[in-house]
């Protein structure tokens, strides 16, 4: 399955500033309340800050608005809700405690566009 603009979106803005360990399951089916999850990690809370700043951004020059936004203030954990998916843009420490992933493991894993070579 091909990922939709908005979640290629998603995909480019994280990455321009450098979040690692990306995932997008599709739970379409499985969750009565999004379609996707998008599983971001940043090294620390300004980063984390700095990566859902990003996507928000470019996601709203697209035409897409937030509907929620959750855990600024600490910024170990901040989530972003667009209705048909859910960002989610974590510490390793707190990805790896929650363990979100393995909570919705019956999720299908969405193939990510490879990463741009870097210029020589």
């Amino acid at each position: 399955m091909a990922l939709t603009d908005r979640l290629l979106t998603v995909v480019e803005a994280a990455r321009s500033k450098k979040a690692f360990n990306i995932r997008l399951l599709d739970v379409s089916g499985l969750a009565s309340f999004t379609d996707t999850f998008a599983f971001l990690s940043g090294g620390s809370d300004r980063q984390n800050r700095a990566i859902a700043d990003e996507v928000e951004f470019c996601l709203r020059a697209a035409g897409t608005r937030v509907i929620s936004r959750e855990g600024e203030q600490v910024g170990t954990w901040i989530l972003l809700d667009f209705g048909d998916f859910i960002i989610h843009v974590m510490d390793e420490e707190t990805r790896a405690h929650y363990n979100l992933e393995e909570l919705w493991k019956e999720g299908r894993e969405m193939e990510l566009p490879a990463e741009p070579s870097p210029a020589h």
